[in-house]
């Protein structure tokens, strides 16, 4: 039942950030090149790399290893366009990034994600997930949704400023809800990983940002796009990761869902200071100006 309300959920949050885009938000890579392909370079190459680093280096396997390289290979979400704004941050880039990279993902996340899970299986979990079937299911939960949003958008703006609001909303409440759902299954037994998998999200939480920092520097973009570099490597789609993950159609395995669930919560926590932080850095900026 969870598994299919995840599904629901998640179909929901991609119409609704459809409602959003117009063609233009494709196109645009084309005027900001180099910002957007050292993000995406950064989002769909050196992040995963990252996450093989890390679950290597920690010498995990198994579910939480998966679960890791899951989340690493899902595009950026709804959630990182709504803290790029709040970071004051390229807020066309970030938009710009989530879409490219939700569609870039169809193909490369079942490919990558197969060979995550030869390389990780061990003898208490055995994964297969067929490359074309996947990348059909990915296709059906992520891009014709957002296709749909965008055809109401272009057909009936009004109707799709008025929905989106409603949609993203009732998907805010209900996500609580099915989360504690998810913690609750196989006995409530995910309880007792909560903090050590909470301090390994954490962990990829900040050093992801770290790599979108580092990227822009190194390419040598402006502060606005820093930021969003930062947020958009930095943030993952984990309710794509969660679908995945307990989809009865895909892995249909709750405890590699019990990783991307987890990071769902530590992302929002580390962003939100991120953003914070941020604006924080701004003010004081704009004091020193003003004393001197």
């Amino acid at each position: 039942m969870i598994s299919y309300l995840v599904t629901i959920l998640l179909t929901l949050l991609m119409f609704g950030m459809g409602l959003g885009l117009t063609t233009q938000d494709f196109s645009r890579v084309f005027t900001i090149p180099k910002a957007a392909l050292a993000g995406l370079v950064g989002q769909l190459i050196l992040l995963p790399v990252l996450g093989f680093a890390l679950c290597y280096a920690l010498n995990l396997s198994g579910a939480i290893a998966i679960g890791i390289m899951l989340l690493t290979l899902c595009p950026g979400g709804v959630l990182s366009n709504m803290f790029t704004l709040i970071a004051r941050g390229d807020l066309a880039l970030s938009v710009t990034m989530t879409s490219i990279s939700s569609l870039i993902t169809v193909f490369t996340l079942p490919v990558v994600l197969n060979l995550s899970m030869m390389y990780f299986n061990d003898e208490t979990i055995q994964l297969s997930l067929p490359l074309l079937k996947t990348a059909t299911q990915i296709m059906l939960i992520t891009i014709i949704p957002v296709s749909c949003g965008m055809l109401v958008l272009q057909h009936a703006p009004r109707f799709a400023a008025a929905s989106k609001q409603w949609v993203r909303k009732g998907c805010g409440v209900f996500l609580p809800f099915l989360i504690i759902g998810i913690f609750m299954q196989n006995g409530g037994s995910w309880f007792q990983h909560f903090v050590q998998v909470g301090l390994l999200t954490v962990c990829l939480n900040l050093l992801s940002i770290l790599l979108g920092y580092c990227i822009a520097k190194l390419s040598r973009l402006e502060k606005r796009q820093t930021r969003t570099l930062s947020i958009e490597v930095g943030a993952q789609n984990a309710m794509l990761g969660v679908t995945i993950a307990i989809s009865p159609f895909l892995l249909n395995n709750a405890d590699v869902a019990m990783v991307p669930s987890i990071y769902g919560v530590t992302m929002v926590i580390t962003l939100w200071l991120y953003a914070l932080t941020m604006n924080q850095f701004d003010r004081s900026q704009k004091s020193n100006q003003l004393i001197h």
